[in-house]
């Protein structure tokens, strides 16, 4: 009985041992690869930069930027094509390395301004000002839309604003582009939709009247939800600087037979 316990005992101390070793046969970089494909692609940071400066006795310059941070994005083109709108290129998307260069920014914007104040000198103060943010503004599925809003003055009858929106597919590391939603975006149908749905939608104050074109054409300024598709016209582009920017959304079930298979597939539809 003695001699069993003792075997008993060998073979269990046996098998741990190898279970240990069997353990240690896995390659730390498949845990890191696991580690890593569970990454929130979507989880985001952000770097400010807020400053301003008098150069003259009646002109204050400021500069007022948020950028946004994406820790867990690796891809470089990805990284190229999100900071593009804010003239960014670095080789290193890091959060200081963003910082850097949304300082370098404001210097040029400083310098510009300040080699120019010779041009045009206020009787009266006045603040010229850059600002812009950058937000992220929806996610669905694979599809990441951010928002890129810009205003400012220097100078002139009034100031400008405008808002862009950019969509990227972080499974294939990419701009969305409108050829990849539409499938023919030279088809006539187009502009008679869009004028449609301008006049036929929830118009800001005067709008219709403040229109400058006959037709409306498609433009690359768009994103979508699961059921419509949206188009953001600036100032001037199809209105006048007092009608703002003008949002036209389109219902999907009025315009799926337009939309490439693609599109549809990924949302769906």
């Amino acid at each position: 009985m003695k001699y069993f316990f003792v075997l008993i005992t060998i073979t269990i101390l046996t098998l741990t041992s190898c279970t240990k070793d069997q353990k240690a046969l896995i390659p730390e970089e498949n845990s890191t690869t696991l580690k890593s494909d569970s990454k929130d692609l979507f989880k985001v940071d952000s770097v400010k930069v807020q400053d301003s400066t008098k150069v003259l006795k009646h002109l204050t310059l400021s500069f007022d930027s948020k950028v946004l941070v994406f820790p867990n994005i690796t891809s470089k083109a990805l990284l190229d094509s999100i900071y593009s709108p804010v003239n960014i290129s670095v080789q290193d998307y890091s959060k200081n390395n963003v910082l850097d260069a949304l300082n370098k920014e404001k210097e040029k914007f400083f310098k510009e301004n300040t080699e120019n104040e010779e041009d045009w000198k206020p009787d009266f103060a006045q603040i010229w000002e850059q600002n812009s943010d950058m937000k992220l503004f929806s996610k669905l599925n694979n599809f990441m839309t951010i928002k890129y809003s810009m205003d400012g003055f220097t100078g002139g009858a009034h100031g400008y604003y405008n808002e862009i929106y950019k969509v990227f597919d972080t499974e294939k590391n990419s701009t969305l582009k409108l050829k990849d939603v539409v499938k023919n975006p030279t088809d006539k149908i187009w502009p008679k939709i869009l004028m449609n749905n301008f006049l036929n939608g929830d118009l800001e104050n005067g709008q219709a009247e403040m229109l400058l074109v006959k037709e409306i054409p498609l433009n690359n300024n768009f994103y979508f939800d699961q059921e419509n598709l949206y188009f953001l016209y600036n100032q001037y582009e199809i209105t006048a600087y007092a009608a703002g920017t003008v949002l036209i959304k389109i219902p999907f079930t009025e315009i799926k037979p337009l939309l490439t298979p693609e599109f549809k597939a990924s949302l769906k539809l």
